[in-house]
């Protein structure tokens, strides 16, 4: 125990007398870190250098050498198709026919032959013209009467456009649409 109370009253006079020793003290850490501050300037200046010499083109020598010729391989290329419309005509339904499944499907029978591509929009009844394709046509719920559809086919090459008309008779069931119906329910009195 009394080495403890010496060792404390030491403790105080030392934290007493520090502030005289303070500016020594702080000498002797600065010292101690200018070998840090060195290494970390030395380290740095090396890293540097390193990435200089890595970022600099390497100069490869490149040696291409002639393979001898074989044999010759023919290689045929398709002609180009020709611009325009080829022969296309509706075949399905026929003129004035009455109809009465559920889709009509629209049968366009195309000959395209040397004729480039071509892409078709339909109308019903001189109504707003679908979409350009070059898909089936198949119309769904149509209103029964006199139905008039026509197709109007454009070259995918140039301007060129066709129109066909097709007058048919639908007189097939359309899906029902549901009418809503109140029911009165009775409440109950108090």
């Amino acid at each position: 125990m009394e080495s403890i109370k010496r060792n404390w009253k030491s403790f105080k006079r030392s934290a007493r007398e520090f502030h005289t020793k303070k500016p020594q003290l702080e000498f002797f850490t600065a010292l101690l870190t200018i070998p840090v501050l060195l290494t970390v300037i030395i380290l740095n200046l090396n890293n540097l250098k390193a990435n200089d010499k890595k970022e600099a083109p390497k100069s490869e020598t490149i040696v291409i050498t002639q393979q001898a010729a074989k044999e010759k391989e023919v290689i045929v290329t398709k002609e180009a198709c020709k611009a325009g419309i080829g022969q296309i005509s509706i075949s399905d339904p026929s003129e004035n026919d009455k109809l009465e499944d559920n889709p009509v499907t629209i049968d366009i029978s195309y000959e395209q032959g040397d004729y480039c591509a071509v892409v078709w929009s339909y109308r019903i009844n001189n109504g707003r013209y679908s979409d350009y394709d070059d898909r089936s046509i198949a119309l769904y719920n149509l209103p029964n009467g006199n139905i008039k559809f026509d197709l109007r086919v454009k070259s995918v090459v140039n301007n060129d456009q066709k129109t066909l008309t097709r007058n048919f008779i639908y007189s097939g069931s359309s899906t029902p649409t549901p009418t809503p119906f109140l029911t009165m329910s009775p409440t109950p009195s108090e």
